[in-house]
């Protein structure tokens, strides 16, 4: 497909010159001012714009920082019949790609334009790169393909750019940090702090001043002012985990953060502002706490304006093989071992584990078998003793079905969305393909017989 190039000359004659020298290489919209440009790329944008630089009305410099202004990001290039050192130097200031004085030989102009237009193209492929990182890098870490998994990265996408206060409702262990993270990297806040306290961690007669800050002398040991964290924040986001364990009377106080962004550090009468975005996190059961009077109503709705629940790791158990494998990347390099995958015997250990540590307990497991693993893979023997005893402490019956039907399902699952292709589902269950085999003619699944295939002459299949 040929390059689209505009043509901006308020003379025809120009106009037309152009349009037979370039034609045999590239797709020639002309038009007769900036203004008329304008308007059409309004409607679609060349690849690269060729304009004169003396015209009634606006000229090619002022159309120069039109271009710009309304996000035109076009490589231009500037020609003319008046050129000088003083308007090639204005010219690259307001961004010109090249500068080209007339009359212009075709070859030179054409080479031009391909090398415009090759810039361009490389221009916006990095702009694709860049926004493709910055949105990996803002889910980095936060793994699983299973439907909460999916619901709560759709969730993520959502509600991050904003600037709404969100609430990260989980168990121990599920990673509500690194969701509030993903939340910061993915908010307009990115570049500026994340700053992160534990409210369970801090003494209650410390919090206020933790929070908010103290000026010199407020209290018996404040030898000098200090900012809080509050304060650290500033412009960015800050995430109180164990929201749950704030006192009832720093409550108040951090409403009004809440509702008007002002506070004043403890000692002081003076009023600071707070530009920050509020992310919490709890294990509790918040709204149970409201009703038992522990913790106020309105502060519970100014943060929860949007609720993230994480699941446990028992209800996503699809998930444990693909967070094995992350955890296998992570760790390997650092522990100076190779990433070595989990043996038959050691994943099925791993997803039969009821994980009350959740993925925390779970990363802790595969850092630990990294450390005592001394064969080509992950054994059961260097998983720890209540994982590897973990179906029968949970009853080795009743879990035992539990388990089969949980695996029965995963399976068809897997093997639907692979399209019936036993190569991609064991790519995405992350299992060897006997293996697959084996479990899908456990279940009594399609697939479970190896396609037949005849041998060649003198050899034999693998």
């Amino acid at each position: 497909m040929k390059r689209q190039v505009a043509v901006i000359d308020d003379l025809q004659a120009a106009r037309e010159m152009m349009e037979r020298a370039l034609a045999h290489a590239f797709e020639i919209r002309t038009h007769a001012s900036v203004a008329d440009a304008l308007r059409a790329f309004e409607v679609e944008r060349p690849d690269v714009i060729v304009t004169d630089l003396r015209m009634p009305g606006i000229d090619g410099l002022e159309g120069l920082r039109l271009f710009r202004d309304k996000g035109i990001e076009v490589p231009v290039i500037v020609v003319t019949a008046y050129a000088s050192v003083e308007t090639a130097v204005q010219a690259m200031k307001a961004g010109a790609f090249e500068y080209l004085r007339k009359p212009v030989d075709p070859e030179v102009l054409e080479v031009s334009i391909a090398r415009a237009a090759e810039t361009g193209q490389l221009r916006r492929e990095n702009a694709r790169l860049h926004r493709e990182l910055a949105g990996a890098r803002s889910i980095q870490g936060i793994v699983g393909r299973s439907p909460p998994m999916r619901e709560l990265l759709a969730v993520l996408e959502r509600v991050g750019p904003t600037d709404v206060p969100v609430l990260i409702e989980g168990e121990s262990g599920t990673g509500k940090d690194l969701v509030a993270r993903a939340v910061h990297a993915m908010s307009r806040r990115a570049s500026r702090p994340f700053v992160s306290l534990n409210m369970a961690a801090i003494p209650e007669s410390l919090a206020e001043s933790e929070l908010f800050g103290h000026e010199r002398g407020a209290f018996s040991g404040a030898n000098v002012s200090r900012r809080g964290f509050f304060a650290e924040a500033e412009g960015g986001t800050f995430f109180l985990d164990e929201i749950g364990a704030v006192s009832q009377a720093l409550q108040p106080k951090l409403l009004r953060v809440l509702q008007d962004g002002e506070y004043a550090p403890v000692g002081s009468r003076k009023s600071c502002h707070a530009d920050v975005r509020i992310v919490c996190a709890t294990n509790e059961d918040l709204k149970a706490r409201v009703a038992q009077g522990y913790f106020r109503e309105d502060l519970y709705y100014r943060i929860a304006v949007m609720p993230v629940r994480l699941s446990p790791l028992r209800e996503r158990r699809e998930d444990i093989p693909a967070l094995i494998d992350h955890f296998v990347r992570k760790h390997s390099a650092r522990l100076g071992r190779p990433p070595l995958p989990a043996s038959p015997e050691a994943l099925r250990a791993l997803l039969d584990y009821r994980w009350p540590g959740n993925v925390r307990e779970l990363e802790n497991c595969v850092e630990r078998a990294l450390l005592l693993a001394n064969q080509d893979s992950l054994r059961l023997e260097d998983l720890p003793p209540e994982v590897r005893a973990g179906e029968a402490e949970a009853g080795e019956g009743s879990f035992r079905k539990e388990r089969d039907r949980w695996e029965r399902g995963y399976l068809e699952a897997v093997m639907r969305e692979a399209g019936g292709s036993i190569a991609h589902a064991a790519e995405l269950a992350g299992l060897h393909r006997s293996t697959l085999y084996e479990k899908l003619s456990h279940h009594r699944l399609a697939g479970a017989e190896p396609a037949r295939l005849a041998a060649p002459a003198g050899g034999t299949l693998t």
